[in-house]
């Protein structure tokens, strides 16, 4: 008897679920981040919802014990409250707050309840980093700064014209940054005036307090030549006034977020091989002492979220690392240069802390929307679950793992999502940007396309992240650092041989009615899968590059990243860069293809889209240019709430024309 009625209640439960759909984007919480007190003893998180009324993101800090619950604080500004960090000498919260006035550091009483008291208001320049000092006496924050205030304050049709005469004169998602620096100040708790620590004179970024207060750790890049690549190097800046800045390592790479040893003996950064890119962040020590540096777990080869590292203790320090479609979090020993596994799974940890023991972490799986947990790594318990309730009514697909060997040698991990409808379904493959990898992540759009009635394939071919150094450069130009086979090689032949196998394996997949999507790298994919396969019925490219040659003048990466990848200068040799061009092969593109690009894309531009749109009309086939205004690079996952909902939209209905899903029903499961 109790079986049954236990039958009977999980039957009615997926009967009452739904599709997921489009406005649901403004539903699902995201958890941005989350941090404990010096004791363990307290946890707080960001809270992050999409918000289509008024066309932004509501962030709001949540707080509370281990055991939970965890409750919004209320510091002034709700929807618009993020970066909490803890005092280290009590139980005090720091946060940024915006209103209309600009930005604000806010400090809350004991226990992160009221009163709150603003130790300094209204800002003009978003605060980007917040760190107390040692003692607690005084905060360290980092903005983002104009050189000339006057200029940006100036309407654009009167601005005087910028005279750049310097490379990588603006970022994607920043703006420019020939005319702005990120800069660290100093306020006391109290209050008062900041005091700027930067010099003013460089863009200074990723600073870390040494333990007895006395300097600040930061990377900065101040060598002759900087504009050529993104080579930096690890500084210290004594506090005191007058302080100079002393740099600490020898511009041998792309050095990242130092964080200091609980003792003060060791400083950990990551570091990126520039000269040899395409390369994996690895995890660096140095020895304060001599200065001497070694990178730990050289055999583990495999990106190391450098900005997650927190000491566990002086010889022991935790980080998140990237690995087989996961993000686990991992332990490494200083001493012996080994690692071991805290927290891994079928899932991502997005972001952890630890203190005393115990860990607070955000963990997200392609069915699990992100939630806190907290405990030791070995026993934890969710604290805050706000797509809880969501969730239980939303029909959310769980993937299959699928590894395809590809040749003798080469086994491609992928992981296909069947819709809950009857009959066969239209199959969409789902590539991922440069430098990525997909696997465990939590993605609102692809279960948006499941519940729209189509499979979804999405895989780690070559030169994707997650599989070492070798693994991203299988993909690198015949004339790189580590030669390979270029863009448009054994990447597309990777991502053809797992489609093909996963459609012969899989009856249930119409091989008639197949669909092929990407966006920047996955947009360059998508065409040359066009172009040389007859595998698709449609397809999606979206802010890609496709004519190498003229990306290679106008990205903001230029001129390193194509130079690293390819081996050469586009002007003293541009046959590599065109021989990875999908505008080359734009002849052979038949089926019908819409190109989807945001006008403010400083990594991709929109020329790119416009090259490709006009080719392809001047080849008379099915195509569609989709600009999205004021966006950049990003749209997908911060770009306004508004442009992103006609985006999902758009993205239904392309796909409705050309693969023809079964309508969802309305009720029953996604068991198959």
């Amino acid at each position: 008897m109790t079986v049954r009625l236990m039958t009977v209640r999980l039957m009615t439960v997926r009967l009452m679920t739904r599709p997921v759909v489009a406005e649901d984007l403004a539903a699902f919480v995201d958890i941005e981040a989350v941090a404990l007190d010096r004791a363990g003893a307290l946890v707080a998180g960001v809270v992050s919802v999409p918000d289509p009324v008024a066309n932004t993101y509501r962030r709001d800090v949540v707080a509370g014990p281990p055991a939970g619950p965890l409750e919004r604080v209320d510091a002034g500004a709700p929807g618009a409250t993020h970066l909490p960090t803890w005092c280290p000498v009590d139980d005090r919260l720091a946060v940024v707050t915006r209103d209309a006035g600009g930005w604000s550091i806010r400090l809350s009483a004991p226990g992160a309840c009221g009163p709150w008291r603003t130790v300094v208001r209204a800002l003009p320049d978003a605060v980007r980093e917040l760190a107390f000092a040692p003692d607690g006496r005084s905060i360290l924050f980092v903005v983002r700064e104009p050189v000339d205030r006057e200029w940006f304050a100036t309407p654009e049709d009167r601005r005087p014209p910028l005279r750049l005469t310097a490379l990588r004169y603006r970022e994607d998602g920043v703006g420019w940054t020939a005319n702005t620096r990120r800069q660290a100040y100093l306020v006391p708790v109290e209050g008062g005036a900041p005091a700027r620590l930067s010099d003013a004179c460089h863009d200074d970024a990723h600073f870390a307090w040494h333990p007895d207060g006395s300097s600040v750790y930061f990377v900065s890049q101040r060598h002759p030549g900087r504009d050529r690549s993104p080579l930096n190097d690890v500084w210290r800046l004594p506090v005191d006034d007058g302080g100079v800045a002393r740099q600490l390592t020898t511009t041998a790479f792309e050095h990242a977020h130092p964080t200091p040893s609980p003792d003060g003996r060791w400083l950990a950064f990551g570091t990126v091989d520039i000269v040899g890119y395409p390369s994996v962040q690895r995890l660096a020590v140095m020895d304060l002492a001599t200065g001497e540096t070694r990178r730990l777990a050289e055999e583990l080869d495999r990106d190391v979220h450098a900005d997650t590292v927190v000491w566990r203790d002086p010889t022991e320090l935790a980080a998140l690392v990237s690995r087989s479609g996961r993000v686990e979090l991992l332990a490494f020993d200083v001493r012996t240069g080994r690692h071991r596994p805290l927290v891994s799974g079928p899932f991502r940890v997005t972001a952890f802390d630890t203190r005393a023991g115990r860990v607070a972490l955000v963990r997200a799986a392609p069915a699990e929307p992100p939630r806190i947990l907290t405990g030791p790594p070995s026993d934890l318990a969710t604290v805050h679950d706000p797509n809880v309730a969501l969730a239980a009514t939303r029909r959310l697909a769980e993937p299959e793992h699928l590894p395809v060997r590809v040749d003798a040698e080469v086994s491609v991990d992928s992981w296909l999502l069947r819709p809950p409808t009857p009959g066969r379904s239209p199959l969409l493959v789902w590539l991922q940007g440069g430098g990525t990898q997909f696997g465990y992540q939590w993605s609102h759009e692809v279960q948006l396309l499941c519940s729209a009635g189509y499979a979804v394939l999405y895989l780690n071919a070559r030169g994707s992240a997650g599989y070492g150094t070798d693994w991203m450069r299988a993909v690198s130009g015949p004339g790189a650092a580590v030669p390979g086979s270029g863009w448009g090689g054994v990447d597309v032949a990777d991502v053809a041989s797992v489609a093909r196998r996963v459609l012969d394996e899989h009856p249930d997949l119409d091989p008639a009615r197949v669909g092929v999507m990407g966006g920047s790298y996955g947009g360059l994919m998508v065409t040359q899968l066009l172009a040389q396969t007859d595998l698709f019925r449609a397809g999606w490219a979206e802010r890609g590059p496709y004519n190498l040659v003229s990306d290679a003048g106008t990205k903001d990466e230029a001129p390193w990243f194509f130079e690293a990848f390819l081996g050469a200068n586009h002007m003293e040799d541009p046959g590599p860069y065109w021989a990875a061009s999908p505008l080359r092969r734009v002849g052979d593109i038949t089926a019908p293809l819409i190109i989807v690009h945001s006008e403010n894309d400083y990594r991709c531009t929109i020329g790119q889209a416009e090259e490709l749109f006009m080719a392809l009309k001047l080849h008379n086939r099915e195509v569609e240019l989709v600009r999205f205004p004021g966006e950049g690079h990003e749209l997908t996952r911060s770009g306004s709430p508004v442009h992103r909902m006609q985006r999902l939209e758009i993205l239904l209905e392309w796909f409705g024309r050309w693969l023809e899903p079964a309508a969802p029903t309305d009720g029953g499961s996604t068991d198959r």
